[in-house]
């Protein structure tokens, strides 16, 4: 019997049960939630809020300062660490670091599943810089890539168990991976993190992107789902192929099927993606030292 059949028929689901227990993310979330990335005031907007909370200026100055950031001398002011490290890159790790508070990655597992989101995100935010269209912001598409999977860290957060049955079934696209969650846990991780996005107040769009990010494309669709789609096929390809990105089946694009309702302008082909894969590779890198991702 599946985990959430037998908690229905005890009258409560343990995800909804754990997604009302999370507390809300700190304010200065919200406030980096509703920077723009193309605002030429996005320096000193980032710097304000950094400011605001002790604990993560203190982490923003040591990853200013560390072997990987190699700074001439040492950085001692939030001002220069921004300067240093960029104001993009601080806003990213600032909402990185504070979901990483809520859901600690303590397994393999679990640091496996926040480097694809760093991964995602990454891309999501390449994808919509290099084709600016209306709706689609570089930080709101940073944003939706990194929450895509937020369900994922729910179920692991309520039982490992859980997660180790679903890979057991040796998914390897991402619809697999919601079909082999319904057979083992009779809920996708994609609704689960949707009702995530609703307690913490992520704009509507986020939400919608979070909960749709499985289901197949079709016309009409806001450009940030067919962003967080191809985002998210990229990441899972890149790591079944290695540095080759060469999945099963030799794609690292959506379906034709899919492609074909995309807009021409959020369309990216092949080599466009393949691309991409050092920048997620080094932000993914980036993120095990700065999100403390590695193992002990």
């Amino acid at each position: 019997m599946r985990i959430v059949e037998q908690a229905d028929r005890n009258g409560e689901n343990p995800f909804e049960h754990k997604v009302d227990e999370l507390p809300l993310l700190p304010g200065v979330v919200v406030k980096v939630m509703g920077l723009s990335y193309d605002s030429e005031q996005l320096f000193e907007d980032v710097l304000e809020v950094a400011s605001e909370d002790p604990a993560l200026a203190v982490r923003v100055l040591k990853m200013a300062n560390s072997a990987m950031s190699s700074p001439v001398s040492p950085i001692d002011s939030l001002e220069r660490a921004v300067a240093r490290l960029g104001a993009t890159h601080v806003a990213e790790f600032v909402t990185a670091a504070a979901v990483t508070r809520v859901f600690v990655p303590r397994s393999l597992g679990e640091r496996n599943l926040w480097h694809h989101a760093v991964e995602v995100a990454t891309a999501c935010r390449l994808m919509v810089s290099q084709r600016p269209t209306k709706g689609a912001d570089p930080g709101a598409a940073y944003l939706a890539g990194l929450l895509h999977d937020i369900g994922r860290l729910v179920m692991f957060d309520q039982s490992p168990e859980f997660i180790q049955a679903v890979d057991d079934l040796a998914w390897t696209t991402p619809g697999e991976l919601v079909e082999a969650e319904l057979r083992v846990v009779g809920a996708d991780h994609a609704n689960i993190g949707a009702r995530v996005c609703e307690h913490w107040q992520v704009p509507p769009v986020t939400t919608r992107t979070v909960r749709d990010h499985h289901r197949d494309l079709s016309e009409g669709d806001p450009p940030m789902l067919a962003v967080v789609k191809q985002a998210d096929w990229l990441s899972v390809a890149a790591r079944a192929g290695g540095a080759t990105a060469e999945p099963p089946g030799g794609r690292v694009t959506l379906p034709p099927a899919e492609l074909e309702v995309i807009p021409r302008d959020f369309r990216f082909d092949e080599q466009e993606l393949l691309s991409m894969i050092p920048a997620i590779t080094e932000a993914r890198r980036r993120a095990s030292v700065a999100l403390s991702l590695q193992p002990d």
